[in-house]
């Protein structure tokens, strides 16, 4: 439960507070000023839980920027002797200890962490040393598979992404055609998984159907900019890519199948709808 947005149940409210049930963990103490209007004795209200400085189960009705089992990109705003405290949104900050940082963490700098709860101190706590947290399973993936991913790391081969939260996988540059940042999440298809569990990821639906998808996209923003775009197969790749988010050879398919569709003109530096 600590760490958590649960849903608990006012027992007593005083002029500090209120006082919620906390099943195992006792009273869970909510202050005044984050009762919700209105809310009286036996009503439920849904809360973030954590201990306090003292060790006390508090409670915040202010949504973190992650809970613990989660992954989140979080900024440092302190480094003290026993490690960096990072903003989770609420009043409490969370610790990252210096051994789960990896790399070593910079006040005001912003990194990717998991939230765990600490065996010792049932204190919630932030590691950078994301591998830990990943499946120990064997990768077994369908080609072309559609993932959840994030964002973890800028590598020299390209963008290292974790995989539906199990599994690290690689974007490689010459398969990136949108902007990425760490912390990000999106989706993606598995392209290969090679053996030492080795995966490959790319950012479009591979085959026709994403030539489809894309067709429709390019045809909706004409549609949206009055039947004409300054876009077409002489333009260059990376006004195309700034737009659709895309690759050139993927934009030519795609307006030469909207052409052959009788919906669209082409010409070397626009596209416009075919009037009828």
């Amino acid at each position: 439960m600590l760490g958590q947005i649960k849903m608990l149940t006012i027992e007593e409210l005083t002029a500090e507070g209120a006082y919620l049930n906390g099943g195992e963990l006792g009273d869970v103490f909510l202050p005044r000023a984050e009762v919700p209007k209105h809310n009286e004795e036996g009503d439920s209200v849904e809360v973030f839980i954590y201990l306090d400085n003292l060790g006390h189960a508090t409670a915040t009705t202010k949504k973190p920027l992650a809970q613990v089992g989660e992954f989140a990109l979080l900024r440092v705003k302190e480094i003290n002797k026993v490690g960096a405290f990072m903003d989770l949104g609420i009043e409490k900050d969370v610790l990252a200890p210096f051994n789960e940082q990896k790399p070593k963490m910079r006040d005001g700098y912003s990194y990717l962490v998991r939230l765990y709860l600490d065996n010792a101190s049932k204190r919630i706590c932030a590691s950078s040393a994301l591998g830990k947290f990943l499946s120990k399973s064997k990768a077994e993936y369908e080609k072309f598979e559609e993932v959840d991913l994030i964002v973890a790391a800028k590598t020299d081969l390209g963008y290292k992404v974790i995989v539906n939260e199990k599994h690290f996988g690689l974007v490689f540059f010459n398969d990136v055609f949108k902007r990425m940042y760490i912390g990000q999440r999106m989706k993606g298809f598995v392209k290969a998984v090679h053996d030492e569990d080795k995966i490959d990821i790319v950012l479009e639906k591979p085959g026709i159907g994403k030539v489809k998808d894309l067709a429709e996209i390019i045809y909706s923003k004409l549609e949206e900019s009055g039947g004409y775009l300054p876009l077409g197969d002489k333009s260059d790749p990376d006004a195309i890519k700034r737009t659709f988010s895309t690759s050139k050879a993927n934009f030519k398919k795609a307006i030469g199948g909207l052409f052959k569709d009788d919906r669209i003109d082409i010409e070397a530096t626009s596209i416009s709808i075919r009037k009828s």
